[in-house]
């Protein structure tokens, strides 16, 4: 537990309790700040499938963090998945692809773990799924980059190495969850939510892979092992492979 009740209450995956409890701390003026407290409910939003509530306050915080921080991370990652799951695809591709160029010229240089691969994977996947090559080929170009640099085996760099075909999946699998059997690595990642991290990525990276290769049916097999996690709440593809699961309904 902490001293802010509506995280506290997102953590715990209540998201519309903590939707009510932010707004409500936003009336109140605390606990924390205004920023704190408004990117709580963005997040909290968005977990609750409240795309686009939580768009106009995405775009609010990113704006603050990148006035705030030159070369910070904005929202980009997750407006442009909030989009997507709005059906506004377009858009959506444009604003992943934006962050990677920007990550990619140095002009962002706060990113994940690994130097920013996650914005090139889900870049990879919304080119491939909507069929545009120059914006695969992109994506493809910019995780090959960033696999040369030292930090690409810190998380979640192993999944952008199993796209690029330079780890293989059992590896991946392993280096997630300390076992190879699927199943088993399911049941492991539910009880460790760092885990279930690596697992969301490494399950998302191997469906986008699947449909390069023209594997639909691949692809769509990783993408329900990914959506049957729960979600960890910071790995924004998981959305979008719940996208997938629905859409093969």
């Amino acid at each position: 537990m902490t001293d802010n009740p509506a995280y506290d209450l997102y953590k715990s995956h209540h998201f519309r309790e903590a939707i009510e409890a932010y707004k409500q701390q936003l009336r109140d003026g605390g606990p924390y700040d205004e920023w704190v407290n408004s990117d709580g409910l963005a997040h909290a939003l968005m977990a609750a499938n409240e795309y686009a509530e939580a768009i106009p306050l995405m775009e609010k915080m990113g704006e603050y963090s990148t006035n705030s921080h030159p070369g910070a991370l904005g929202r980009q990652n997750e407006l442009s998945v909030c989009h997507w799951m709005l059906g506004e695809r377009t858009q959506a591709l444009e604003i992943i692809k934006g962050l990677v160029i920007a990550v990619r010229d140095g002009k962002i240089y706060y990113t994940d773990f690994a130097g920013g691969t996650s914005y090139g994977v889900i870049l990879c996947y919304m080119a491939a799924t909507l069929g545009v090559s120059s914006d695969v080929n992109l994506a493809l170009k910019y995780l090959k980059k960033l696999s040369t640099r030292r930090y690409i085996r810190n998380w979640p760099g192993p999944a952008a190495l199993y796209l690029l075909g330079q780890v293989t999946f059992d590896d991946a699998v392993k280096q997630a969850t300390g076992v190879v059997d699927l199943p088993q690595a399911g049941k492991i990642a539910e009880q460790d939510v760092l885990m279930r991290r690596h697992f969301t990525n490494i399950l998302f990276a191997a469906g986008v892979e699947r449909r390069l290769a023209g594997d639909e049916p691949g692809c769509r097999m990783y993408m329900a092992e990914c959506a049957s996690l729960t979600n960890t709440l910071c790995e924004y593809e998981w959305h979008l492979a719940k996208a997938e699961v629905a859409a093969s309904r």
